[in-house]
């Protein structure tokens, strides 16, 4: 299982550990968000991970409706969370930079769990579903406050998801995976084309990227 999937899981899981927790009201029983650091959160999260991957691989499914792509989104720089009609949505409030991004880190941390060591592939959301949400009309304004034009602003996010590719590569994936999915528009369509050729532009050699259309693993999809 790819690790943006599997991390949903994770994460997934531990809201419905903690939604199950509030229903039969044992809260002050049971260790919540609310109550620990942000450190003691992502040990349990750690090992609910560890726990997922000595799964057999037969067992591995994607989950359906998921925010996995949002979440990734949300870690870029210059990109926070936000909600539009009460879905949740990303908005832009500064220069987008995709440096010390943590799916680099979610990387090695499931590297060093194999026990061959010899996990070699990332998948990540496709640069053209980020540049569909930020090209929604709710964030009109805010990127218009952040980029003169939609030049500059494909050029940031493709330079961001270049920056995260490569340091995927030094943590040692040779194998990324860009999921796309529809575009809303003919304009949108040829944003998408131009962010996603320049960001694969000037990678190394040997590391292999190849898109893949994902219907329906995510609802803005």
């Amino acid at each position: 299982m790819e690790i943006g999937t599997l991390m949903a899981m994770v994460k997934r899981h531990v809201r419905q550990r903690q939604a199950t927790v509030r229903r039969r009201g044992q809260l002050r029983r049971h260790i919540t968000m609310s109550t620990i650091s942000a450190a003691g959160f992502s040990k349990i999260e750690d090992a609910i991970f560890i726990e997922q991957l000595k799964k057999p691989n037969n067992n591995a499914r994607i989950c359906p409706n998921n925010w996995w792509h949002l979440n990734f989104f949300w870690e870029l720089q210059g990109i926070s969370r936000t909600s539009a009609a009460q879905v949740p949505a990303l908005s832009l409030n500064g220069k987008i930079s995709g440096i010390n991004h943590p799916a680099v880190a979610h990387f090695e941390f499931m590297r060093e769990q194999v026990s061959d060591g010899d996990a070699d592939k990332q998948i990540l959301p496709a640069p053209a579903l980020c540049l569909a949400e930020l090209k929604r009309p709710d964030n009109a304004v805010a990127v218009s406050r952040v980029y003169q034009s939609d030049t500059e602003l494909v050029h940031d996010l493709a330079s961001a998801y270049h920056q995260i590719m490569t340091d995927l590569y030094h943590a040692g994936a040779r194998r990324i995976q860009l999921n796309n999915g529809h575009q809303s528009s003919d304009k949108i369509t040829e944003l998408s084309a131009q962010v996603s050729r320049e960001a694969v532009q000037n990678l190394p050699a040997d590391l292999c990227v190849n898109w893949h259309v994902a219907q329906g693993h995510y609802y803005s999809a």
